[in-house]
């Protein structure tokens, strides 16, 4: 089992990890024409494996790949050739096809050290440190090394047990290395030292690493070990606040946000917490749906924040945003739609549709970590109509109903309303939708003068006694620009549009259109923890048909104001 990383060794300077892998290939096989002879290879495994290093030696790594692959089909049985393989695969970032190689050639070669060798350093470049440092522990034993080899298989030993949190390992592995003045070692030396406490050995190794540095990454990572050598001891209680906030950190690694919660509160009871403490407390408690809990320790990350100064204004403002979606309770949304089209046997009709919604989400179950249930009443009509049409009280439709997104990451909302006739031209019915809609850049950017935006919507209709369906899809793709000169809660959308919708009673069942549209979008109503909750936007698009159908074509004006 991982140890819990302690309070000590957190906060210690990071050190420069061995190259890897793909580095140690170079200690572990020979040139081809050195190790031919010795490992017997036929004739064309020969040719192949050469041409896969003349490959490598070319930077072509996908040849280099297909060589080596023929030549282990050749020769299957050759360990040196498996190995060659391996070595390309890390080279090129093929990290799964390099797992599968390593772990073919350690259960066929289990108990060779170039095999063990090489597995660790894959497993150390995935982070598994426990097993990275068994696999250099098993190949110093197993194996045959020149004292370079042996030297860089002790210091990955020593940074894989150093990095799983297991300090005794790493002191066994640079045990016989100790008295020599090379910063490579004397640094890892410092470091195991400050994390067992020995401030003084610790201070004394750094500086000897400092002494003997060839490097500018050494020369800093020893400036930093004895500047932290040299700070006082830290306090008791703010170490004893620190373990226990690694502890939540380790249970979240196990979706224990409940547990974690728990450990974070008891780790902020004892001091010592910073801004990135509370904001990812803050995040398990919106997944556990405590929005109240999730609120206070957003707005408390924000607080610590001004002493702190870890994120930058667009990390703020997405807490803010956080705060903003947690207490959000109700709201409306008025609209006012208005379109000109253009007919070849009617002239030109213009429509004006005005339009207003009021919502509730209920305490509790209205948002649980993005899922979100609501309860609405609609009311709209026509105010104005070109072509004579009737307009005014008699076309008033109301609605009330309710919508529910039950996906966490997908905003795919489920609706159900009854319409209700509330003018002689309106009517009664049932009306299911399903609606999906994904976009990026569509919220303010404060750091940003400009950012790419697109959205897309897709929407399926059914009226339950009037049998209709109705399919609604809009893309909308662009760049908006912040109108800092005018106000820096005002951004400007140029971008081009893609409609198309389906109605089962229109006689032109189908209508497509495409065309350019400009959106002007001011953002207000926030707080000192939380993001602007609305604004309002106009909505310009013209549309050019794809098809006959006459609503595809004209001048689409929108007015929106979300609250």
């Amino acid at each position: 089992m991982k140890r819990a990383r302690t309070a000590r060794a957190r906060r210690l300077p990071a050190l420069a990890r061995t190259r890897g892998l793909a580095a140690f290939a170079v200690l572990a096989l020979h040139a081809a024409g050195a190790w031919a002879g010795a490992q017997a290879l036929t004739p064309r495994a020969y040719r192949l494996a050469d041409a896969a290093y003349k490959a490598i030696a070319a930077g072509d790594l996908a040849q280099a790949e297909g060589y080596a692959s023929r030549a282990l089909k050749a020769q299957p049985s050759n360990l040196q050739l498996g190995l060659l393989l391996l070595d390309v695969y890390v080279r090129e970032g093929k990290i799964e096809e390099a797992d599968r190689q390593a772990q073919a050639l350690r259960a066929r070669y289990p108990d060779d050290g170039a095999v063990l060798a090489q597995h660790g350093f894959l497993q150390q470049k995935q982070q598994r440190y426990d097993e990275a440092a068994a696999d250099f522990s098993a190949a110093l034993e197993r194996g045959t090394w020149d004292d370079a080899q042996q030297r860089n298989l002790r210091l990955a030993w020593a940074d894989s047990a150093l990095a799983a949190h297991e300090p005794e390992q790493a002191e066994k592995a640079l045990k016989p290395l100790e008295g020599d003045p090379d910063a490579g070692i004397e640094l890892r030396i410092a470091q195991l030292r400050l994390r067992n406490g020995d401030r003084k050995g610790a201070l004394a190794a750094a500086q000897l690493a400092q002494a003997h540095a060839a490097t500018d990454d050494d020369r800093k990572s020893a400036a930093a070990l004895i500047d932290f050598a040299q700070q006082p001891e830290p306090d008791p209680k703010n170490e004893e606040a620190q373990k226990t906030l690694q502890h939540a950190y380790d249970l979240l690694r196990e979706n224990k946000d409940g547990e974690a919660l728990g450990a974070f509160e008891q780790g902020f009871a004892l001091g010592g917490a910073k801004a990135d403490n509370y904001a990812d407390a803050g995040y398990a408690a919106k997944r556990l749906g405590q929005n109240d809990e999730a609120v206070k320790m957003f707005e408390a990350s924000l607080d610590a924040d001004e002493h702190d100064h870890a994120f930058d204004d667009q990390r703020r403002f997405g807490y803010r945003r956080e705060v903003q979606q947690l207490e959000r309770s109700w709201g409306f949304v008025v609209s006012l739609p208005y379109q000109v089209s253009a007919f070849s046997y009617q002239g030109t009709v213009s429509v004006l549709q005005p339009g207003i919604e009021a919502y509730w989400q209920p305490p509790k179950i209205g948002f649980r970590n993005g899922r979100i249930l609501q309860f609405f009443v609609r009311g709209y009509g026509t105010a104005y109509d070109g072509s004579g049409n009737v307009t005014g009280a008699p076309t008033l439709q109301g609605s009330i109903g309710a919508r529910y997104k039950p996906l966490v990451d997908q905003n795919l909302v489920l609706s159900a309303e009854r319409l209700v006739r509330l003018g002689s031209q309106s009517q009664n019915d049932w009306l299911a939708r399903l609606g999906y809609s994904s976009e990026a850049g569509n919220d303010l950017r404060v750091t940003e003068p400009s950012w790419r935006a697109w959205q897309v919507y897709a929407e399926a209709d059914y009226f339950l006694h009037q049998g209709r369906y109705i399919l609604y899809s809009q893309l909308r793709y662009g760049h908006t620009w912040a109108l800092s000169k005018i106000n820096d809660h005002l951004t400007v959308y140029p971008h081009l549009a893609f409609i198309l919708d389906y109605d089962s009673k229109e006689r032109n069942q189908t209508a497509m259109s495409v065309g350019p549209g400009v959106q002007f979008r001011f953002w207000f109503r926030e707080g000192r923890y939380s993001a602007p909750a609305s604004y309002a936007d106009l909505t310009v698009q013209y549309h050019v048909p794809l098809t006959s159908a006459a609503r595809a074509r004209g001048l689409a004006v929108q007015l929106t104001l979300w609250y």
